[in-house]
């Protein structure tokens, strides 16, 4: 698909692959592949939307022609269309990149730079393959081509902002929601037989990973912990709410009332 490139943008050498946009699309442009900046660096200008660059893997040195910051990947940085600038490298070695340069300011207001300036977000390896694959997207939605293209650049470009967003944050707070996570579900499904499987399912891990996740946490393997939240609960039922023991049993799923006896009588 040949589309016109935007007025502003610095048309990349033949046979680089990109793609440039309609005048009636949110998208502007797209570039990918391997640079090397040494040999032919993006010369300082600004463009007429906000400039996504990710930066998988390699040094870049952003050179905004009052100062320059030298760049490490996995990174995104984010250039406000008031913001003049250029990308060059100290020595000659590959980069390589992804480019989206949409219209406007980003959608989510944690990622609008300052106007006429920039912002760098550190990213987990994680991210990488998630934002290879929007980028992938966004080129196979473009050659389509069809009514829907706006509709779904639009949904793409949240997409890829919120999977900044996540990359930039630290593993231990993703940690903290899965753990949250866990126990809310735990709490939830107290009379389920197979806890493990179920709870494996649900946070989309294997049991050895879910296993390891419980252990630096609680100290218990996700069977015992489990175990012990549903005694827990039974005795909370028991003590506050005047429940019978029989009642207990039936509402949490023991096969019968002998054992909640029993897991009663235990510590």
């Amino acid at each position: 698909m040949t589309s016109p490139i935007p007025k502003g943008t610095i048309i990349p050498p033949p046979g680089r692959p990109s793609w440039g946009g309609g005048e009636d699309l949110p998208l502007l442009y797209l570039g990918w592949g391997q640079r090397d900046f040494a040999k032919e660096p993006l010369a300082i200008h600004h463009d007429l939307g906000t400039n996504y660059y990710i930066i998988l893997s390699g040094e870049i040195i952003v050179n905004t022609g009052f100062s320059e910051h030298i760049v490490r990947g996995p990174v995104a940085l984010l250039f406000d269309p008031a913001c003049a600038f250029g990308i060059g490298q100290s020595k000659s070695a590959v980069v390589e990149i992804l480019v989206w340069i949409w219209e406007g300011e980003p959608v989510l207001p944690e990622l609008r730079p300052v106007v006429g300036g920039f912002q760098v977000m550190n990213l987990r390896a994680s991210s990488v393959a998630a934002l290879t694959e929007f980028h992938v997207r966004c080129r196979n939605e473009v050659a389509l081509a069809d009514a829907q293209l706006p509709r779904t650049l639009a949904a793409l470009r949240e997409l890829l902002e919120v999977e900044i967003l996540r990359g930039n944050h630290p593993a231990t707070a993703e940690d903290e929601m899965r753990w949250k996570l866990a126990r809310t579900w735990m709490a939830g499904n107290l009379a389920i037989h197979a806890p493990v499987p179920a709870l494996c399912d649900y946070l989309r891990m294997s049991a050895s990973t879910l296993h390891r996740f419980f252990r630096a946490r609680t100290g218990l393997s996700p069977g015992a912990y489990f175990r012990q939240a549903k005694t827990e609960e039974a005795r909370r039922l028991i003590r506050e709410e005047g429940w019978q023991v029989k009642a207990v049993a039936y509402h949490l799923g023991y096969r019968h009332a002998n054992d909640l006896s029993r897991a009663l009588a235990e510590k």
